[in-house]
């Protein structure tokens, strides 16, 4: 990867991504390409997504050091309860202490959220929000419901339920919300979670946003669209949007 960056480099590029899901899940593996990048000179600002869990202090001033500027943690959700019926294998103060130390080296971050899955109820939502006030400076960008894939236990608990024919091929997507829930009940509170906390972005942000992305782009803003999102958000809060990213 660093050989990639310094590529990139040369080629003029001012910010990469880095797509693999599980990136830190070998935390030797990132601290190596880290020292990589420093020693080729290669540093340019880039993005990646990490599992907010196994994180330290001194890999995290590694990966700023090496140019890393905006994280992706792939929560799903900020309540224990729904975690574990996710099956994460992690809890909220592995979220907070990830979030904490990225915002102490000055990194963005944004979890992404599936609000609505198995085991998710009006409490357990309420809840994420309000574990969301102990994530400092944190975007959260969060869907309704989620994917079914087949041959997972989602799958299975959808046929149980009554939500999925058994025999449906799943080619065209289909997705999980949990019986105590309805899609309109849990976008309209993430609508009230928005205009309570700007940070909270709720399904598709709108054409008008868009508009104001492109601009920026052709400024050459770079980086994570959800960064200008929050800044956005901020400055004009929306009064509705659509209700699904899908």
């Amino acid at each position: 990867m660093a050989e990639e960056f310094e590529q990139l480099r040369r080629l003029g590029a001012k910010h990469a991504f880095i797509v693999d899901s599980v990136f830190n899940s070998t935390p030797g593996h990132v601290a190596e390409i880290c020292e990589a990048v420093l020693r080729r000179g290669a540093k340019i600002s880039w993005s990646c997504f990490l599992r907010p869990q196994g994180l330290t202090a001194e890999l995290m001033k590694l990966m700023a050091r090496a140019g890393l500027t905006h994280i992706e943690f792939g929560s799903d959700s900020l309540c224990d309860e729904v975690l574990a019926s996710y099956r994460k294998g992690l809890c909220f103060d592995d979220l907070r202490h990830s979030s904490e130390m990225a915002a102490r080296e000055k990194i963005e971050y944004c979890h992404f959220l599936i609000c609505g899955g198995p085991g998710e109820t009006k409490e357990t939502l309420e809840k994420s929000f309000e574990n969301s006030r102990h994530l400092p400076e944190a975007v959260f960008m969060a869907v309704v419901g989620m994917r079914i894939y087949p041959g997972t236990d989602v799958s299975r608990r959808a046929v149980a339920e009554g939500m999925l024919a058994p025999d449906a091929d799943l080619l065209e997507p289909a997705y999980y919300l949990s019986p105590d829930l309805t899609t309109e009940a849990v976008f309209e509170r993430l609508q009230e979670f928005s205009r309570r906390s700007p940070s909270w972005i709720p399904g598709d942000p709108g054409r008008g946003y868009a508009r104001i992305i492109e601009r920026l782009r052709q400024r050459g803003a770079v980086g994570p669209l959800w960064a200008y999102f929050r800044i956005a958000q901020r400055l004009w809060p929306r009064p509705g949007a659509d209700r699904s990213l899908r």
